[in-house]
């Protein structure tokens, strides 16, 4: 084995079919050598599909190798599959090394799981993604190759049906819905969630989930914070197959409410949905006109559960998703005003009193003394129960929402259908007394069972 190689025209193995050798389940060899012919072998961390005709590599440490690298260019990396045995020899020609970027972000995260699982978190450290054009692609001769294990499920059929689906939904919720259930029934997916950007707080919003014991709907983390949050920040899917760090690529964000002080409104907190202990995780980005509008994160208990396939399936479905929600939103948004308040308001409901209280630095709604939610949601609930409670009102509509000034919405982007929908299923989870009811397109009543209080706090 040595880095020299022909080079040839279209390469003779197609990269797109080795893709899975390229996962890190067994180690890679890396060969170079060095300006005098000196040899080096040495195994590899981490190497990374880019396209048809590059690869990357984990650059980690400044050694023999790298020196051989950077004297002559060449390297010859070989890889095995790890079901069937067989194995392939790429002959590559080095290029450049990214230190910041997609492609850079990507394999660091890839690489803080495979440290992770192999007890090497305090070693491994990705110092930059080397780039490198394929010249040739040789099988290895001589293996007896073993039976590949039959797929999860066959991606192709499963995901156009899932498409299908998506397409012929009518509202944002329903959208929500059928992804989650598709996944889980025709993706074998069972846990995943889906997070939508907030522009204005450059935050995720946790908007649905699946599999898990609580919904966590309303859940937050930074942009940049996990995998859900560099996908958003680097607009590229991040895959890692292994077990991964709690202060690294993990839900940090979980215990984030105990950490932050003292006081009622340090408790408003919503803990991220998760696994315990995932060890696989994807999340991929929904694009839109090349902007990042949220995250499709999802996880399961055994390794190497996504593949590439699941990670171009789960493209195509994102970018669909993000199609679907912003025509929906449209279509909602253009529906037609609420009635107009009734001359007497509404009966009055029998029970006890339902204290809603409202911090007007971050729109935080506590309901009793339980946390409900905060934010343009949080704002959004308070303007309704005032509403409800000084002038009777119990119909509203979207559009009338999104021409409020008081509710800060963003320009571009506001997702209020989303939010409403994020309202009015933590109403369902937390208080079920008061709930949102929709009426028709773009329009929704408030209701509540018992007798109302508003009460606005260091105002």
């Amino acid at each position: 084995m040595t880095p020299e190689a022909p080079l040839h025209g279209p390469l003779d193995v197609p990269l797109m079919s080795i893709r899975r050798m390229l996962e890190g389940v067994i180690p890679a060899v890396m060969c170079t050598v060095a300006a005098d012919g000196t040899p080096h072998v040495c195994f590899l961390s981490q190497a990374e599909y880019v396209d048809a005709d590059h690869v990357a590599l984990s650059f980690q440490f400044f050694n023999r190798s790298r020196q051989n690298i950077l004297a002559t260019r060449q390297v010859c990396l070989a890889v095995d599959d790890p079901y069937t045995a067989s194995g392939v020899r790429l002959y590559l020609e080095y290029l450049r090394t990214d230190t910041e970027g997609p492609l850079f972000e990507r394999m660091r995260a890839k690489l803080a799981g495979i440290a992770s699982h192999s007890g090497m978190d305090k070693v491994y450290h990705l110092q930059g993604a080397d780039l490198y054009r394929v010249k040739r692609v040789q099988r290895v001769q001589g293996r007896g190759e073993l039976a590949a294990p039959a797929p999860r499920c066959d991606l192709q059929p499963a995901s156009r049906l899932l498409c299908e689906r998506l397409a012929a939904c009518q509202d944002v919720a329903a959208l929500f819905d059928t992804l989650l259930e598709g996944l889980a029934t025709l993706m074998r997916i069972d846990h995943a969630m889906l997070l939508l950007v907030d522009a204005t707080t450059q935050r995720l919003y946790t908007v649905a989930s699946r599999g898990y014991p609580v919904s966590g709907v309303g859940a937050e983390i930074e942009i940049g914070q996990g995998v859900a949050g560099i996908a958003a920040r680097e607009a590229v899917p991040i895959r890692i197959g292994h077990l991964t760090l709690w202060n690294t690529y993990a839900r940090a964000i979980r215990r984030r409410a105990e950490d932050i002080g003292l006081g009622a409104v340090a408790d408003d907190e919503i803990p991220l949905p998760g696994l315990a202990e995932p060890r696989s995780q994807i999340a991929v980005p929904l694009k839109l006109m090349g902007r990042v509008t949220g995250v499709l994160l999802a996880e399961s208990e055994l390794d190497q559960h996504f593949s590439y396939d699941d990670e171009d399936a789960l493209t195509v479905l994102a970018h669909q998703v993000a199609m679907a929600l912003a025509l929906l939103q449209q279509r909602e948004a253009d529906g037609p005003p609420a009635a107009p308040p009734p001359l007497s308001g509404p009966a009055p409901a029998a029970g006890d009193v339902l204290r809603v209280r409202h911090y007007p630095h971050n729109d935080s709604v506590f309901v009793g003394d339980d946390y409900l939610i905060k934010g343009v949601a949080g704002a959004i609930l308070r303007k309704l129960v005032h509403e409800h409670l000084t002038l009777g009102r119990q119909e509203f509509s979207n559009r009338e929402l999104r021409l409020d000034p008081s509710l800060k919405l963003p320009d571009i982007a506001d997702n209020l259908e989303a939010r409403l929908i994020l309202l009015q299923r933590r109403l369902a989870e937390r208080c079920p007394a008061l709930r949102l009811e929709k009426t028709g397109r773009g329009r929704f009543r408030l209701v509540c069972d018992r007798p109302l209080q508003l009460h606005t706090v260091g105002a």
